[in-house]
């Protein structure tokens, strides 16, 4: 029995969601883990964190070609793989007992876990009834998935052993992947797709390709602040809160869940932030709002370099806030000056400028934090960024006679 594709089933939405949770969770397992590797093992927390770039350079380049095969083949059995491929290659990475062999294990992940952004988008789009709404709920599963990860793989590897933290994930996306096989029809991708937004009017090509040109400019430094912070930052608490934890008297494993705790609620800031990103992108130019964002983040980077405890996790909440908020307004600009049958692949672009290229920031962030004043360079390091992010928005062409951004068109007909 053929899906109707005008309306997604809601099985299928939540295997969707369930799945971009997971994709952020198991990405995340190893900055959290390498804490703990790194006394096991006796190798340098830098050391072992630059073992993570080739599955992030995977995890962006592999964008490409994983959209691709899902628009020229399916995109239900493209999440099919990503699901049941990224489960299978985070369990065995848990038999790891070498920085080698978690390299190799990382880049299988990487590989299998770059098939969800370009592919499980798409597929949201392309099935649900109401876009909007269904993109910003998918895009709060990805976002609590990379808020909890260094919580759930701090949790587990007290409990359990740093192998629990990939055994037990890896399983779960694992049973999800075979749940999605049985339980939805892989005959959703046939058939029309639903009209849902206005189209907006053209611009010149010499304009579309100057604001594409800036913004892929731009992607590449957000990417690059988004794979810094979000790997940095247990390593940051980790050593900002020695104090906390000697004046609690907890142990090492007690010490690591309370700083991946906050790590969590930082990112949990996020969520906050992408609404507060996307109201103001409906409200006002997305252009505005994407220099704004980093604009504001400078000085809060300037104070974080002389903080410490409680005060840091505060400011660096504040960060989160302005580092998601400019992702709506991001893809707004994408969306007004990509032509509509161009845009699947313009995103599939921005995901490997972002994930891809972003990627080499595990090589600054490694190297940054094998030096004494680890923590000054890091927020320098995010601030040089962020400083790029301003100069090269600045010149992307106005959008104030832009409609606004937000606003779904659902056919009366739905």
């Amino acid at each position: 029995m053929v899906a109707d594709t005008r309306t997604m089933p809601r099985r299928a939405l939540g295997f969707a969601n369930i799945g971009h949770f997971l994709n952020h969770v198991i990405m995340l397992i190893y900055p959290t883990i390498a804490l703990t590797l790194a006394d096991i093992w006796g190798v340098s927390y830098g050391e072992l964190f630059k073992l993570f770039f080739i599955g992030s350079l995977l995890y962006g380049l592999a964008a490409l070609p994983a959209g691709w095969l899902g628009d020229k083949w399916s995109s239900w059995w493209m999440l099919a793989i990503y699901l049941i491929g990224t489960g299978l290659a985070t369990f065995l990475t848990g038999f790891a007992n070498s920085p080698l062999e978690i390299s190799f294990g990382l880049g299988a992940i990487g590989l299998f876990a770059a098939i969800y952004h370009p592919v499980g988008t798409n597929f949201v789009v392309q099935h649900s009834v109401n876009r909007a709404k269904a993109l910003g709920f998918n895009g709060a599963f990805g976002t609590f998935g990379l808020a909890a990860a260094a919580l759930i793989s701090a949790g587990l590897c007290q409990l359990w052993g740093w192998r629990a933290a990939f055994f037990i994930p890896g399983a779960i996306c694992l049973l999800v992947g075979f749940g999605f096989l049985l339980f939805t029809d892989r005959n959703m991708d046939i058939g029309g797709k639903p009209k849902l937004f206005q189209e907006i009017s053209p611009v010149k090509l010499g304009t579309s390709v100057l604001a594409l040109t800036l913004v892929a400019f731009t992607a590449l430094s957000v990417g690059l602040i988004a794979q810094a912070y979000t790997t940095g930052l247990p390593k940051i608490f980790d050593d900002s809160l020695k104090n906390l934890v000697s004046f609690f008297s907890m142990n090492r494993e007690s010490g690591l869940t309370l700083s991946s705790s906050l790590v969590t609620l930082v990112l949990l800031a996020g969520v906050f932030g992408q609404i507060l990103g996307g109201h103001l992108a409906s409200r006002y130019s997305p252009k505005a709002v994407y220099i704004g964002m980093f604009s504001a983040v400078i000085p809060l980077l300037l104070v974080a370099v002389h903080l410490n405890g409680v005060s840091l996790v505060l400011v660096a909440a504040m960060m989160m806030v302005m580092f998601t908020g400019c992702l709506p307004a991001e893809n707004c600009i994408i969306v007004r000056f990509c032509p509509e049958n161009w845009r699947a692949r313009a995103f599939s672009a921005k995901f490997v400028i972002a994930l891809g290229g972003g990627s080499f920031a595990i090589l600054a962030v490694g190297e940054i934090f094998n030096r004494v004043a680890g923590v000054f360079w890091f927020f320098g390091f995010l601030l040089i960024l962020a400083v790029i992010v301003i100069a090269f928005g600045s010149f992307i062409p106005s959008m104030k006679n832009s409609p606004r951004n937000s606003d779904p068109i659902i056919d009366s007909a739905q």
